[in-house]
C-alpha cells in the first residue's frame, strides 16, 4: 500500500520554498507520495480561544478529521501560520494524534522574530522539517524518544528543536 501525505495549509499561502523542502524531505523519510491541497481560506472562529489569543489545536485536528475522515493510506498535515495551544500546554509547535491521520504544525514560535531575534531563513526552515517530520510520526505510531538527536524527541523549547537532527534515530526508523 502506497501512503499518501497531503499538505494542508490553513488560513495562509505558504511560500514554495516551505512547500517544496517538506515535499522532498517527508518523500524520502516517509517512502510516500506527497500532494499539497489548495489552503483553507476559513474556519470556525470556535477553534479560537479569545481569552489566550491562540488557537485551540486539538479542536483543530478534530475539525480536520471531520472534514478529511482520512483512509489508513493517507496522513494529513496541517501548516498552520498561526499560534496555538493544547491542553495544559501554553504553547505547541505541532500537535498529531499517535497512530492518526491528523496533525498540525504551527509556524509562529519556529521564527527567530517571534522572540525579537534577526530572522534566519535557513533555521526557520530546519525548524519546520523538524516539526513536520515529528508530528507526522507520531501519526505513523512514534512516541517521543529519550535520545536527544533524534526527530521524535520531546522538544519544550526551540533549543530542543535545535538540538535535534531532521530524522528518526536507527530505533524509531526500525518501528516505522
Amino acid at each position: 500500500m502506497i501512503m499518501q501525505i497531503i499538505l494542508q495549509p490553513v488560513l495562509f499561502q505558504p511560500d514554495k520554498d516551505i512547500i517544496s523542502t517538506l515535499e522532498n524531505t517527508l518523500s524520502e523519510e516517509f517512502n510516500a507520495s506527497i500532494v499539497t491541497a489548495s489552503p483553507i481560506k476559513e474556519i470556525s472562529d470556535q477553534l479560537f480561544d479569545k481569552q489566550r489569543k491562540q488557537w485551540k489545536s486539538n479542536d483543530i485536528l478534530q475539525w480536520l478529521l471531520y472534514i478529511y475522515k482520512p483512509s489508513k493510506s493517507t496522513k494529513i498535515l496541517a501548516i498552520c501560520d498561526f499560534d496555538a495551544y493544547s491542553g495544559h500546554l501554553n504553547f505547541v509547535f505541532g500537535e498529531a494524534y499517535v497512530e492518526g491521520s491528523i496533525s498540525a504544525i504551527y509556524l509562529p514560535r519556529l521564527r527567530q522574530e517571534f522572540y525579537g531575534l534577526k530572522p534566519d531563513e535557513s533555521l526557520f526552515y530546519q525548524r519546520i522539517v523538524k516539526e513536520a517530520v515529528h508530528e507526522l510520526g507520531h501519526g505513523f505510531g512514534l512516541n517521543h524518544c529519550k535520545n536527544i538527536k533524534c526527530v521524535m524527541h520531546f522538544s519544550n523549547s526551540l533549543s530542543d528543536t535545535d538540538i535535534k537532527s531532521n530524522y528518526f534515530c536507527i530505533v524509531c526508523k526500525g518501528l516505522i
